[in-house]
């Protein structure tokens, strides 16, 4: 009961830390510099990156155009920072990285809440986590060591720690109970074994 109760709440914090990403990334808008818009305008939009894959074809009228402020800056979306953060990574296709890793952190996260195909979201929002602590947590920190951070830079790193030995603790352990994997292999298991052995005493 304890240990189902511990992978319960590794699955709620995972949640709590991708979902609420996944859904800025997709639906949210960031503010970006002149330099910032171009390099993404560079990029294409995600059917443009996928033509480039398939066919090796960009149409340009598949490109969505951006609206400068009066600042100098352009409202984007908000996965559009992850993919600078992949192309400064020398990530290929970086939009459409970024697309697929906020479709995990949207997904997956929603899943982890219900325990459902949890092995199959755990590793990969690990990997999501790793690579956030490595290109905004650390680049962020410097050099200063943990005892000099302040509050908020503690909180930060402490998430993004988490958000990377959670969801591989869960890939290795399973969902536990309450969850939807719990109730599938329970239906596909312990049932049908139950279910069967009865006909066989009853011979």
């Amino acid at each position: 009961m304890a240990q189902n109760l511990t992978k319960l709440f590794a699955r709620i914090i995972v949640c709590m830390v991708f979902l609420p990403a996944g859904i800025h990334a997709i639906f949210g808008h960031d503010r970006f510099t002149t330099d910032e818009a171009q390099r993404i305008e560079a990029m294409g939009s995600p059917a443009e990156a996928f033509e480039k894959v398939v066919e090796r074809a960009k149409p340009a009228s598949l490109r969505a155009p951006r609206a400068d402020d009066a600042d100098g800056t352009s409202k984007l979306r908000a996965l559009n920072r992850l993919a600078l953060r992949l192309q400064d990574a020398r990530v290929p296709q970086p939009l459409l990285v970024a697309w697929a890793v906020s479709c995990v952190e949207l997904v997956g996260g929603a899943a982890m809440l219900l325990g459902f195909f949890t092995r199959l979201f755990a590793l990969p929002l690990a990997v999501i986590g790793a690579f956030h602590l490595w290109k905004v947590v650390w680049p962020q920190l410097g050099t200063a060591m943990a005892w000099n951070w302040s509050p908020d830079e503690s909180h930060v790193a402490t998430t993004w720690v988490a958000a990377t030995l959670l969801p591989l603790s869960l890939f290795m352990l399973g969902a536990g109970a309450p969850s939807v994997d719990s109730l599938m292999k329970g239906s596909g298991g312990k049932g049908g074994k139950k279910a069967a052995a009865k006909p066989a005493a009853a011979e």
